[in-house]
């Protein structure tokens, strides 16, 4: 597929009609049940010296690693491995009791609110009004880092709560973002980065393999004199160490903006959770009702539940973020690294390319 073509499959997804929907898969649907294979008695022979480390070591669990690595037992184990060094690093057992910086508590978007018809827990990010220059200019990479970790533990065990008190298995999430004021403006390079850094869960990531045509995107978006990319750093952080946790995504509001957004981060994420990622259309309101009753869905979102002093927002629930007011800056420039440096010496010339994927960027 040409480049072009690319561009016009991407953008389809934001030009829909009352009633269509999608643009990167059909309509979700339920996930199979994960003990229809079982579980390889190698694998748990392998890795019987981290199951104690591990908040679960049934089979129904240890088959989510075995799943998400189509059953490949060295590549399922590395995998797992990573996790309980990543649930040393950030304390994980504890780590629920941990309190976040001020600035992030109020600023960093989100938040779980209710349960869709199966009893699973809802999570939604409001993108808008996200302020990811903010937050990175008032608080460290590994705090909010940290934060997002938080949140994945919080949903795990929401979701265990859910199963005793319904008697069955609930092991995934619904996800809700809002795409609602997403614009250029949200574009910036850092961000971009800095969601490389979270879609490993802190591991180091190396530039080399992101493609070229992602670069371009970030250098492009800069170059636009961009502030930042709201990046959905929980949905990576669930993969790499939630697997088999992401039930469905559902994105509301998208504007025309959003498949550029979405080009610059889809690579950090699997084909598997790709497809799991529904773009809705101006029936978005229905669809969300057929999965989920009206009274888990706060009002601003279609359905009837609110705070108890009536805000239709339930802010007590999600955050809706905010720019973040410079008091709590700690830095006012990030450290830039660049890929290329080139000598151009006097009376010669370089030429350097660059796609150019909307009107009215400048080069800085």
């Amino acid at each position: 597929m040409t480049r072009a073509g690319k561009g016009a499959e991407a953008a389809r997804c934001c030009r829909l009609s009352r009633g269509q929907h999608s643009g990167f898969g059909d309509e979700a649907t339920s996930p199979a049940p994960l003990m229809a294979v079982p579980l390889s008695p190698q694998f748990r022979e392998k890795i019987k010296d981290v199951l104690p480390s591990l908040p679960s070591q049934d089979d129904y669990y240890l088959l989510k690693w075995l799943r998400a690595r189509s059953f490949d037992l060295p590549k399922s184990e590395a995998m797992l491995r990573k996790h309980v060094e990543v649930r040393k690093r950030m304390d994980a057992d504890n780590i629920i009791a941990w309190e976040a910086p001020e600035v992030i508590r109020k600023y960093m978007a989100g938040g779980m609110c209710g349960y869709d018809r199966e009893g699973s827990p809802i999570w939604y990010d409001v993108i808008g009004p996200l302020d990811p220059k903010g937050l990175l200019f008032s608080a460290s990479k590994q705090d909010l880092l940290k934060n997002k970790f938080r949140d994945c533990e919080l949903l795990r065990q929401e979701c265990e709560k859910q199963s005793q008190k319904l008697g069955k298995k609930v092991e995934m999430v619904l996800m809700v973002y809002d795409c609602e004021g997403l614009g250029l403006k949200h574009l910036w390079k850092p961000a971009v980065e800095a969601y490389g850094e979270v879609s490993l869960a802190g591991t180091t990531v190396a530039t080399e393999p992101m493609q070229m045509g992602l670069l371009r995107g970030v250098d492009w978006a800069a170059g636009c004199g961009c502030k930042a990319l709201p990046i959905p750093q929980l949905l990576a952080m669930f993969e790499e160490n939630y697997p088999e946790s992401l039930k469905r995504l559902f994105i509301v509001k998208a504007p025309k903006i959003f498949p550029v957004a979405y080009n610059l981060v889809k690579h950090f994420l699997s084909e598997d959770t790709r497809k799991k990622v529904m773009v809705l259309g101006s029936d978005w309101k229905e669809v969300l009702q057929k999965y989920i009753d009206p009274s888990q869905i706060p009002v601003e979102y279609g359905g009837t539940l609110t705070d108890p002093d009536g805000n239709p927002k339930c802010p007590s629930k999600i955050n809706y973020g905010g720019d973040v007011p410079k008091q709590y800056y700690v830095r006012d420039q990030l450290a830039q690294p660049y890929e290329h440096t080139v000598v151009v010496n006097r009376g010669s010339s370089h030429q350097v390319e660059y796609e150019i994927l909307a009107p009215g960027c400048v080069l800085r």
